[in-house]
């Protein structure tokens, strides 16, 4: 399973992409909410994890435009 993971702080990103690495997930990361439509767009993943405070574009707009 392929989990996009669009989060702008450091620390989350580190904790939970170790944590569903090692339990078999693939992960992909975008850093704000721009670049989370894109990679949705482009990647397909099976499942998106959304931070709602990110820059440029928030979570909960980018999730209305995926």
């Amino acid at each position: 399973m392929k989990i996009l993971y669009v989060e702008d702080n450091d620390d989350n990103v580190y904790m939970l992409k170790n944590r569903l690495t090692r339990a078999g997930f693939t992960v992909i990361i975008a850093t704000d909410g721009a670049q989370g439509i894109a990679m949705a767009v482009s990647a397909h993943p099976d499942l998106i994890l959304m931070d709602l405070t990110l820059p440029n574009i928030d979570g909960e707009e980018a999730t209305r435009r995926v």
